[in-house]
């Protein structure tokens, strides 16, 4: 063997540790590069204003309290005869997804909000919860006085025009929320939904 070669044989055994463990520094700050650049994929729209309304539990709901998840915001109310309960099925559809990834409730929640408070009381939205397999320890469904609930829609950018046979005619629109309460996307609703970019984009966020 020459000289070169038993001089790069001492220095491998002497730091073969050394460098085993810078590479896998490198993997690990490949990996953690790559979770840091998908969620900068989902750019901040906003930051969502702080609030409280009553939860159909007899709790108050106030969105910093729940920081630290992942949240899928809906906006509806239950005489709505389509685009509504389409919607809230979808949702359901999810939360059985997310169920399976052990991520409902802990790591990512649904919050449910009605504009129609004066029809849609606590009984039904509970009646309403309960047609779509509701998990209500990972899904909220919030109501309170129509001022409150303006101000809250007003600030998600969703506009509601009630029509004089009490029906809505209402923005077309979900919301995803970060750990923060930044809102990162708007989706469409009912069939506009595109589920396995509503999941996949969830479960970026909450990882």
């Amino acid at each position: 063997m020459s000289e070169g070669k038993r001089e790069q044989a001492t220095f491998l055994q002497r730091h073969w540790f050394t460098l085993v463990a810078a590479v896998l520094i490198l993997l690990i700050a490949a990996v953690f590069g790559y979770q840091y650049w998908q969620k900068n994929q989902l750019p901040v729209l906003k930051q969502v204003n702080d609030f409280s309304l009553d939860n159909i539990d007899g709790t108050k709901y106030t969105l910093s309290e729940h920081n630290g998840k992942v949240r899928l915001v809906e906006f509806m109310f239950t005489h709505c005869p389509d685009i509504c309960p389409a919607t809230t099925f979808n949702m359901s559809k999810l939360q059985e997804q997310l169920k399976e990834k052990g991520s409902f409730g802990n790591k990512v929640e649904f919050v449910t909000i009605t504009f129609d408070p004066e029809r849609d009381t606590v009984d039904v939205l509970k009646k309403y919860a309960e047609q779509f397999n509701v998990d209500f320890s990972g899904w909220q469904f919030l109501r309170g006085e129509q001022a409150d609930i303006d101000k809250v829609t007003k600030d998600f950018g969703m506009a509601t025009l009630k029509q004089p046979d009490g029906s809505y005619v209402h923005t077309a629109r979900i919301f995803l929320l970060d750990q923060d309460g930044k809102m990162r996307r708007a989706y469409g609703m009912a069939s506009d939904m595109d589920m396995d970019q509503i999941l996949n984009e969830m479960i970026q966020l909450a990882d």
